[in-house]
C-alpha cells in the first residue's frame, strides 16, 4: 500500500527531526560569559518586544486596554479558564479539523484569529502585570515598562521561564478571547 509507506516515511522523518531538535537543544560546554551574553541578549530582545507590544496596545486602544484590565480584576479565574480554552483546546480542535480538506477552510482563518488573540492577549498581560506591580487602576507608560521588564526577567530563566510566562499569558489571552466571544454572540 502506497499510503502506508508514505505514512511510515513521514513518521520516520518526524522522529529524525525530533532527535535532531534534542541534539540542537543541548548546549555545548562553554564559558559562563557566553551564557551571560546569551541570557542578556534574550532578556533584551524580549524586553523590547514586550515594550513595543504593550505600548502599542496602550497607545492605540487605551479604552479597550482599560476595559480588559477591569475584566481581569473582576474575574481573573474565568479569564484564566478562557485562556486555557483558547490556548489549548481551540488549537487541538483546529488540528483535528485540518485533517479534512473542508476543515482547512475553517482552520486557516481560525489560526490567524488565534494568533491575533494571542498577540493582543500578551499585550493585555503586559499592561495588567505592570498595573499590578505599580498598584494602579489604569495603565500608563511606566506600567507597560514594569510589565515588560518583569516578563523579560522571568522569560530569561532557561526552562521554567517559558512555562511561567505561558501560564501568566493565559490570563490576557483568556480575557481577550472571552471578549471576542461575547461580541460575536
Amino acid at each position: 500500500m502506497p499510503s502506508t509507506r508514505l505514512l511510515a516515511s513521514i513518521a520516520s522523518a518526524v522522529a529524525a527531526c525530533s532527535f535532531a531538535g534534542v541534539a540542537v537543544a543541548q548546549s555545548p560546554m562553554g564559558s559562563e560569559s557566553e551564557l551571560a551574553v546569551r541570557l542578556g541578549l534574550q532578556f533584551g530582545v524580549v524586553f523590547v518586544l514586550n515594550l513595543l507590544l504593550g505600548g502599542a496596545l496602550l497607545g492605540l486602544a487605551p479604552e479597550y486596554t482599560q476595559r480588559m484590565l477591569d475584566e481581569l480584576r473582576d474575574d481573573a479565574g474565568a479569564a484564566f479558564l478562557w485562556g486555557l480554552l483558547a490556548g489549548i483546546a481551540v488549537p487541538i480542535c483546529l488540528v483535528l479539523l485540518a485533517i479534512t480538506i473542508i476543515g482547512l477552510v475553517v482552520t486557516i482563518p481560525g489560526i490567524l484569529v488565534l494568533f491575533v488573540v494571542g498577540l493582543v492577549g500578551n499585550a493585555v498581560t503586559i499592561c495588567w502585570l505592570g498595573s499590578l506591580i505599580r498598584g494602579r487602576e489604569s495603565p500608563d507608560a511606566l506600567s507597560v515598562v514594569a510589565g515588560a521588564f518583569v516578563l523579560a526577567v522571568v522569560g530569561a530563566i532557561p526552562v521554567l521561564g517559558n512555562l511561567i510566562t505561558t501560564f501568566v499569558g493565559f490570563f490576557g489571552m483568556g480575557v481577550v478571547a472571552e471578549d471576542l466571544y461575547a461580541s460575536w454572540r
